[in-house]
């Protein structure tokens, strides 16, 4: 069968397929385009210059931040003949052999598919014969770590003493799996994970030289999706660039990115830390039902929080946003309490296992979100926020004839004035009564729940001498962080008074108790005899 086409036809379908993504159609080809790695391209430049070439060198660090790239610039600008800078000029005749697909100088390989012995030992057998195009034979030997242990064994000694002509360039994401004997023969160099605001920098050059419009907002969006690997950041700019045939939105980034609504992320962020069980539940079913992966809708949530915490702790400029939600983050980041907000970082942050390996990954994201939103109620800070709504709702009530406050009691005509009459050392009531309003509204919580639980309180000779009902309570009083605070409170009310902690009343009475449980017997046949 014959198919005819037209020529706009063949246009069209050569264009499809000439495709090249971003990452390779703008992977840099000296070292002055690499970014985010000028601790190691300067290094490397230096070498060339000074002739201070090595004979291994181990590139490790995250995936997407320049190792192959780097080692395909050294290996053909130690070879090339008028270096420009320390890079290849990419014009001589050996870098443009080089450039040839069918050159043999230097040798890209694949450790996780030929991490047999067998391969090694072929890599022995070329490495006796001389390059054909420049001064060295480069071999790229790219994720060594997935090298079986006879692999790396038969690698040794060649890595050690290879051949004069013979430089060897090992790049891996997980150097800890490499043995010392191979860690000992390389020259290292870590590579960090880029800045956001350089990969900003890079995609942005990419879309103007693409001729795609944008928002700073989107592009900002796009690498801090990319969390500092430039191939990933890309490969994002790469799907947004086919997302619509106009400017490049933020909504545009997160509909790509398959992210959930921001407002229903933040709703339900708000739920998790009010400790809103119903609302938590209907909200992440109402996202699923979106289609909306559970994993994703994890990692937003854990994101809204770390916004929120940034935004809490005056980090504000870590934040990427538009303004209009920045302004519903910041109302809702005053509401919220670092310790809310950390639970929920700390749980959510330890469930991406979890959710991946689960039969049912709805009912982790829920039992995560119930147990975080758990947490941060329970939070000293949530429990003081929660007092102060309550009391903000009495007197809504009160103001709205809803509820009739009582009337305080009045004081004599004599103890009338001005001012507020100090309270009397001798009234143990007042004194405690003053004493839990202080720590009421300055807190720590914990010292306000433990006065509120005790009740055996009295003052005498200067004293405020607190008798606890229980051992715990006995510990609590007696620790020196909560004895100092009382001291302090005791000192801003104006009281004059010192703190007692009686061990006697956090003590039973062994006589009385031994006399209630002979009289409860006494009545019975058996004749007790109890003695201390």
């Amino acid at each position: 069968m014959i198919c005819l086409l037209d020529a706009k036809a063949v246009k069209c379908y050569t264009n499809y397929m000439s495709y090249t993504a971003l990452y390779r159609k703008y992977r840099p080809t000296c070292f002055e385009d690499v970014i985010g790695q000028n601790h190691i391209t300067e290094t490397l430049i230096n070498q060339l210059k000074a002739g201070r070439v090595g004979h291994a060198y181990l590139f490790t660090g995250s995936r997407g931040t320049g190792k192959t790239t780097c080692a395909k610039i050294f290996a053909r600008a130690v070879n090339c003949l008028n270096p420009e800078n320390g890079s290849p000029c990419g014009k001589c005749k050996v870098c443009k052999a080089l450039a040839d697909a069918s050159n043999i100088d230097i040798m890209e390989i694949d450790a996780a598919s030929n991490n047999r012995v067998d391969e090694v030992r072929e890599i022995r057998e070329r490495v006796k014969y001389p390059p054909v195009n420049g001064k060295y034979k480069v071999y790229i030997i790219d994720e060594v770590h997935m090298l079986t242990d006879s692999a790396f064994n038969a690698l040794l000694k060649t890595l050690e003493e290879p051949p004069e002509f013979v430089i060897f360039i090992l790049a891996t994401t997980e150097a800890h799996k490499l043995p010392a004997t191979i860690l000992s023969r390389c020259m290292r160099f870590d590579f960090r994970l880029v800045s956001q605001q350089q990969l900003s920098d890079n995609i942005k050059k990419i879309f103007d030289a693409e001729g795609k419009a944008y928002e700073d907002e989107a592009v900002r969006y796009i690498a801090g999706a990319g969390e500092g690997s430039v191939r990933d950041s890309l490969s994002i700019a790469d799907m947004c660039l086919s997302r619509s045939n106009g400017k490049l939105t933020l909504s545009d980034v997160l509909d790509v990115l398959g992210a959930a609504d921001r407002g229903k992320i933040r709703a339900l962020t708000e739920n998790v830390l009010k400790g809103n069980a119903r609302e938590i539940l209907l909200a992440i079913n109402e996202l699923t039902s979106y289609g909306k992966s559970v994993g994703r809708i994890a990692k937003d949530v854990l994101g809204c929080a770390r916004d929120l915490l940034a935004i809490k702790t005056g980090a504000e400029t870590l934040v990427i946003d538009t303004e209009e939600n920045l302004a519903n983050l910041r109302s809702l980041a005053a509401e919220a309490d670092a310790d809310g907000l950390t639970a929920i970082i700390r749980l959510l942050g330890s469930v991406d296992s979890e959710l991946r390996y689960s039969v049912s990954p709805k009912i982790v994201l829920e039992t995560a979100c119930l147990r975080a939103g758990k947490l941060a109620d329970s939070s000293a800070d949530a429990l003081q926020a929660r007092i102060a709504r309550l009391e903000k709702q009495i007197e809504q009530l009160t103001a709205n004839g809803l509820l009739v406050a009582s009337p305080a009691p009045s004081a004599p005509k004599e103890q009338l004035s001005p001012q507020s009459a100090p309270v009397s050392d001798t009234d143990e009531k007042s004194v405690w009564g003053k004493l839990i309003t202080y720590f009421r509204k300055n807190g720590p919580m914990s010292v306000y729940s433990l006065l509120c639980n005790t009740h055996d309180v009295k003052t005498e000779n200067g004293k405020l001498c607190v008798c606890p009902e229980s051992d715990a309570e006995f510990l609590q009083f007696s620790d020196p962080e909560t004895q100092s605070a009382i001291e302090r409170a005791l000192s801003a009310c104006g009281i004059n008074l010192t703190l007692s902690v009686d061990k006697r009343a956090s003590r039973p009475d062994m006589d009385s108790e031994i006399e209630r449980i002979k009289k409860m017997l006494s009545g019975g046949k058996a004749k007790l005899n109890i003695t201390r």
